[in-house]
């Protein structure tokens, strides 16, 4: 059952990516051919007003085929009526962008979802500060400061505070922070964890520092909900940061396979939580497929700037072929990822 919501959850995702695209183009006018979810063949389709709307066999991703100034047997077309090349630039552009536009929005709404039923929020702001505190006083951090940014992450929620300490941690730190409604900036603070007494009478290793909880409001629900997600685009961002230093091993790769086995496991747990993680997905897929990279919708966005700056279109032939090949590019690193997810599951 939990692998079917694996499936059905990748469905949804691609689905509101597709839809974004193809809503779009029937708002600008443009034709579109096709409108799939998955690949491979068909497994329900249906024709309607022009358009073969089918679901295939493998959920993988998805397609509009829009008309173009080529036709699907690779033949120029003579009217361009109604093709995505005859649609205005600015056009082209929101056709482009609007399935990861959708993705992002549908991420947003998810994130407010799961956090309704919350009572209470933790926030960046310091409620209170431990005892031997090394890095409090005149000089360091005070209760009632706001963290804004550690070193160069910024501090959406409270998470980021952590993530932001183990990602810096062994090095002196440079906060900014807001205090008295003024950005305040320290350098050069030192943190480290210690040993400090916990709600439970024992010990725990801990930074010193408490943070205040609000009541979850409808306002803070969704000022929260807006922080979280730009939480995630801040981890999908400096994920690739991680990727392009070298920063990172295959093991710490997931593919599609990897990706529907943790939702299958958190599917088993807890509802909330599996679509909290559909949100980082969904919200994590907007910012990959903006990536200016030939074959996603990043690469055909840089054509368009191109055509925008040269003022003229870019050989429909030449950026045909940089598409496929990224595509196939693409591709390799999918059959990559998707084994090296099957042997890290097959290993435990």
């Amino acid at each position: 059952m939990s692998i079917l919501i694996a499936v059905l959850v990748f469905g949804l995702i691609v689905f509101v990516h597709e839809l974004g695209h193809f809503v779009a183009a029937k708002l600008s006018g443009v034709t579109v051919y096709r409108f799939s979810i998955g690949f491979g063949p068909a497994i329900v389709k249906k024709e309607w007003k022009g358009t073969l709307y089918a679901i295939r066999l493998l959920p993988l991703g998805g397609s509009v085929v829009m008309k173009g100034e080529f036709d699907e047997e690779g033949n120029e077309v003579e009217d361009q009526t109604g093709s995505f090349q005859a649609a205005t630039l600015p056009r082209r552009f929101a056709i482009s962008a609007a399935g990861s536009v959708m993705n992002f929005l549908t991420g947003l709404l998810l994130i407010v979802i799961t956090l309704w039923p919350a009572q209470a929020l933790p926030t960046p702001v310091v409620a209170s500060l431990e005892e031997n505190f090394p890095a409090g006083g005149e000089n360091g951090i005070q209760e009632g400061d706001e963290l804004l940014k550690i070193n160069d992450f910024h501090i959406f929620l409270y998470g980021d505070v952590m993530t932001a300490l183990e990602l810096g941690a062994g090095e002196p730190y440079d906060i900014t922070l807001r205090r008295d409604g003024e950005k305040v900036e320290l350098s050069d603070v030192e943190l480290v964890k210690q040993e400090y007494s916990d709600s439970q009478g024992g010990t725990s290793l801990r930074y010193g520092m408490n943070f205040v909880t609000e009541k979850a409001t409808v306002g803070a629900k969704l000022r929260y909900s807006l922080n979280n997600a730009g939480s995630f685009m801040q981890s999908v961002t400096e994920g690739l940061k991680q990727i392009f230093r070298g920063q990172v091993q295959k093991d710490d790769v997931m593919g599609t396979v990897g990706i529907a086995s943790e939702i299958s496991n958190r599917a088993k747990t807890s509802a909330l939580d599996m679509w909290y993680f559909v949100a980082f997905l969904s919200i994590n897929l907007s910012i990959m497929n903006l990536l200016p990279i030939p074959g996603l919708d990043g690469g055909k966005i840089l054509f368009l700037l191109i055509e925008a700056i040269i003022r003229r279109p870019v050989p429909p032939k030449f950026e045909g072929a940089v598409q496929l090949a990224g595509l196939a590019l693409i591709f390799g690193l999918f059959i990559f990822v998707t084994y090296n997810d099957i042997v890290r599951l097959i290993a435990g």
